[in-house]
């Protein structure tokens, strides 16, 4: 008996699947059969009890509320869910990825300022697999090296490192940004359910013609 877990002889709720979930998932992107399975099994392993709920399941409730509360994410509504180890969004780098391999697939513009747009390999993957030409992507801005701001917010036990698709020089990134997240909104590209609000349904050839459709002849 396991007698020392938190949860000892205790049902499993929500609020329990939510601790397991990201004791046992962080860092990792996971389908969500899986994740059931391994909370359901590792709960009763160490002397918890099986769930009392007779119709929602508590790991399902729990990854919903996650995805509610931005501490998690199920990239194009798949059955993949994305849990990030923490959310930061500083610009101080943690040594360890200092080595990430961050080099921009494209950068555009002029300026000292930047506004940059990264993804996630299998992000793009999944959505290439259903046909589908745009992905979940964030874009943000950065007053100095945005690869320092990407690393910054990157620094978490992920199995891949982020893609940093674009990079727009500028000397006016606080406008730029805006004007680039204003106009995927208006096109309800937005996606509300992501950790922050960065998050978009888009593709960095996408951005890069909003840019030159708004900027490039100013």
């Amino acid at each position: 008996m396991n007698n020392q877990y938190e949860y000892f002889e205790k049902s499993l709720t929500p609020g329990i699947a939510k601790k397991l979930i990201q004791e046992l998932f962080a860092g990792q992107i996971v389908q969500k059969q899986e994740i059931m399975r391994v909370v359901e099994e590792t709960h009763q392993k160490r002397d918890g009890l099986p769930s009392q709920a007779q119709h929602n399941n508590p790991v399902t409730l729990a990854l919903y509320n996650m995805r509610r509360e931005g501490e998690a994410s199920n990239p194009d509504k798949s059955a993949n869910w994305l849990i990030p180890s923490r959310t930061q969004d500083d610009d101080s780098v943690d040594p360890e990825h200092n080595n990430l391999d961050l080099e921009p697939e494209k950068i555009i513009g002029f300026g000292k300022q930047s506004v940059y747009l990264y993804y996630y390999p299998t992000h793009r993957r999944l959505a290439e697999l259903e046909g589908e030409e745009v992905w979940a992507c964030k874009i943000g801005r950065a007053k100095n090296d945005p690869l320092t701001r990407i690393s910054s917010q990157t620094r978490t036990a992920l199995p891949e490192d982020p893609k940093v698709g674009l990079i727009i020089k500028t000397d006016e990134f606080v406008l730029m940004e805006k004007t680039l997240q204003g106009i995927l909104k208006l096109q309800g590209k937005h996606k509300q359910d992501a950790p922050g609000t960065e998050w978009f349904i888009t593709s960095p050839s996408e951005v890069e013609q909003i840019y030159k459709n708004n900027f490039e002849n100013s």
